[in-house]
């Protein structure tokens, strides 16, 4: 099954895509990678997506938990990112539905090395339901790295960065679907 496949339109049957898939091609943006106009607001604004969503959705706003476990990383490429993490190290996994007005928007996959939740940062294993990037954009030491990009399903684009909170690294991928662009 290739990364274009896995978006169906409806939550119950959405299959929250991996960071780490192979078949993406994360890359900074570029004239070889450059989204259409549509796109480039959702996918270049660095501050809280959140806030962004509630805004568009008229506060009908809703964060559906699909999954949570304990992963490790296969791909030394992907834990480079986090620095030196050797292959043994567990990563908390979490993969969320963002939803406006009850329209599945946004798909989203958090990994936080095991070494990061060794400080307040564990916090976020108490989410739950509530949105990721409500809890880090409340801190104003928060740093984002750049942004990768990779195209997505039917001409939709994913982003991903990597954040330090309380200096310890979270990596967060966002494939926006299509409706987010058709709702308004």
């Amino acid at each position: 099954m290739s990364p274009h496949s896995q978006y169906s339109g409806k939550s119950q049957f959405l299959q929250v895509p991996d960071i780490g898939d192979p078949r993406f091609c994360w890359a900074r943006p570029g004239p070889a990678l450059q989204p259409g106009s549509e796109w480039q607001k959702w996918l270049y604004d660095t501050g809280s997506l959140t806030q962004l969503l509630i805004k568009k959705s008229d506060g009908q706003f809703r964060v559906e938990l699909v999954k949570e476990e304990w992963i490790r990383v296969g791909s030394s490429e992907l834990r480079s990112r986090f620095g030196p993490v050797s292959a043994t190290q567990r990563f908390w996994s979490r993969k969320v539905v963002l939803l406006g007005k009850d329209t599945p928007w946004v798909m989203a996959h958090t990994l936080i090395p095991e070494h990061s939740l060794q400080s307040p940062l564990r916090q976020v294993l108490e989410l739950q339901s509530r949105p990721l990037g409500e809890y880090l954009f409340s801190h104003p030491d928060l740093i984002r790295t750049d942004m990768d990009i990779t195209p997505f399903v039917d001409g939709c684009w994913g982003r991903r960065s990597l954040f330090y909170l309380f200096r310890k690294p979270i990596m967060v991928a966002e494939f926006f679907l299509p409706e987010l662009l058709g709702t308004n």
